[in-house]
């Protein structure tokens, strides 16, 4: 029996197919998330580039994971570090692929190859640091967890051991990422310094493990930052309208009771950035300068309007 397809079916199915497509990947909020990606990709990778090849590269200090093996390599025999690391990625790749999420991974794939070429084609061109040994460890540490930060905190990673420090973290997300980092590192280098009989290789990879893990830490901590306001006052409505409309924000008005009055209380709880909550200080100020403010130090914020909560 013959059938006939009809084309007008097929071209319609394409059409809304494709238009389907714009509308997911095309829109506002999809450009804006590429161009950050983007962006952060950049920034991380040049800091993690210079890190390796204008610092750790001219004093051959001890690094761990892809990083070591790929400067090992790059001083032996020469060969490019970005495109070792790619190669050397992929059985890594393959053995975490199963404990990340399918989008981390690809965006981790993306952040490589784009690490990768910044290292091999973008930091020759700078000049490399040859003075002081010491300040060239700490350097290293500097950068390196200036650029995992950058990168990190957009949701992706640079691969290598970050594909092992990110599996664990999905397994036990009580961990910090600068400290599983550290703690990997610290082991690797130790047992090859002792290897080696390396002891002053063994104390400044340890350093830029330490540092590294510690401004990785401090910078994903204060992005994830915020403020927490607990507002008393008898103006609450007119509090809570302004954080709505003038900050974009939302509060939460609490119902409560004086300890000494036992009059019934209203607290208008409200969390925002650093540089909002000045803002609405200023503003409970004009509008009831006897309201009682406290400010609390969020260390870290999820929801609408603040940090997402992306799976790994």
């Amino acid at each position: 029996m013959n059938y006939k397809i009809n084309p007008y079916i097929i071209n319609n199915a394409m059409q809304t197919k494709y238009q389907t497509i714009c509308k997911k990947y095309l829109n506002k909020e999809s450009l804006i998330s590429l161009a950050k990606y983007l962006v952060a990709n950049l920034a991380g990778g040049f800091c993690i580039g210079i890190a390796l090849y204008n610092f750790a590269k001219v004093y051959s200090f001890p690094m761990s994971g892809i990083n070591g093996i790929t400067l090992l390599l790059n001083h032996f025999f020469g060969i490019k570090m970005g495109a070792l690391s790619v190669l050397l990625n992929i059985p890594i790749i393959l053995v975490c692929y199963r404990f990340l999420s399918k989008k981390f991974v690809i965006r981790s794939i993306g952040t490589l190859l784009m690490n990768s070429i910044i290292v091999d084609y973008v930091c020759p061109l700078l000049p490399q640091y040859t003075h002081e040994t010491m300040l060239a460890a700490i350097c290293t540490g500097l950068f390196l967890g200036l650029g995992y930060a950058i990168i990190f905190a957009n949701n992706t990673s640079g691969g290598g051991f970050d594909f092992v420090t990110m599996s664990i973290r999905a397994v036990k997300p009580y961990f910090s990422i600068g400290s599983l980092t550290f703690i990997i590192a610290a082991i690797i280098i130790t047992i090859s310094s002792i290897a080696y009989k390396d002891s002053p290789g063994m104390i400044y990879g340890i350093i830029i493990a330490f540092i590294c893990a510690t401004v990785t830490d401090q910078i994903l901590n204060k992005i994830n930052a915020g403020k927490l306001l607990l507002i008393i006052s008898g103006k609450y409505d007119e509090i809570s309208d302004v954080i709505n409309n003038d900050f974009n924000r939302s509060a939460t008005l609490i119902t409560g009771q004086g300890a000494y009055t036992h009059n019934d209380s209203h607290i208008l709880m409200c969390a925002c950035s650093d540089r909002e909550m000045t803002e609405i200080k200023a503003k409970i100020e004009e509008i009831d300068n006897k309201a009682f403010t406290i400010i609390l130090n969020s260390r870290e914020v999820v929801g609408k309007g603040f940090l997402k909560e992306n799976s790994i």
